[in-house]
């Protein structure tokens, strides 16, 4: 039987792997999603559940493929793919992976499709390479402004409030406040350099523009902007 389901996203930790395939994987005009093609289920990883060798796979944009116009909605899909010892993992190379390796946020390729013969087992796992702007895409601001992060630890007390930061920032501005994604396909404490949290990150649409773990440090940066 189908085992696929659809829903709103909501959860926090998800956001990463859902703004990766909602905003950077679509094109744009009539048919924004019309380059996915059938036999080709590609999708970003929300979760990983070794105890269960499960993976729950977002493959919204791929299953809105064939939709135009107004009927092209907001809701989100994903499926659970069950993996089996028959299961073959490889990254786009051909080299072999193993479940381990799946982390949240990846691009993968999952055969086969969802369609008539599909029973939830997945017999073949392809780990694609991802672009900069697909491992960036939760973070990257995706409008004319700056995109405001503030990192923290799950499970420790909120020390930066996002929402008092955005009242005193007249420059244009989004912001939210998420907690580290330590299971996630990008390592961002390696990458964007910074070991302690929480942490304020400052994006443009391609990159980091700047990081701090203190406030005033922001709005200065911030007023730096405003008197260009």
């Amino acid at each position: 039987m189908r085992n696929w389901l659809a829903f709103l996203w909501i959860l926090p930790l998800t956001a990463l792997a859902i703004a990766a395939c909602g905003e950077n994987m679509g094109g744009t005009g009539e048919n924004p999603y019309g380059h996915y093609e059938d036999d080709k289920m590609i999708g970003f990883v929300q979760e990983v559940d070794k105890s269960k060798d499960t993976v729950v796979v977002d493959i919204s944009e791929w299953e809105k493929r064939d939709r135009k116009g107004s009927v092209l909605t907001d809701e989100g899909y994903s499926y659970i793919a069950e993996m089996t010892d028959e299961t073959v993992i490889e990254l786009e190379n051909g080299s072999n992976a193993i479940l381990d390796n799946v982390k949240e946020g990846q691009k993968v390729l999952v055969n086969p499709p969802v369609g008539k013969e599909f029973e939830g087992r997945a017999q073949e796992v392809i780990l694609l390479d991802m672009t900069h702007e697909e491992k960036y895409s939760g973070l990257l601001s995706h409008t004319d402004g700056l995109n405001i992060v503030v990192m923290y630890e799950e499970g420790e007390p909120i020390s930066i409030d996002i929402e008092n930061i955005m009242q005193n920032i007249e420059h244009k501005t989004v912001g939210r406040q998420m907690p580290y994604p330590n299971d996630f396909v990008v390592d961002y404490k390696s990458e964007l350099d910074f070991e302690e949290l929480p942490i304020i990150l400052v994006f443009n649409r391609e990159e980091l523009v700047f990081k701090t773990h203190n406030v005033d440090e922001l709005y200065n940066f911030m007023e730096t902007l405003d008197s260009r």
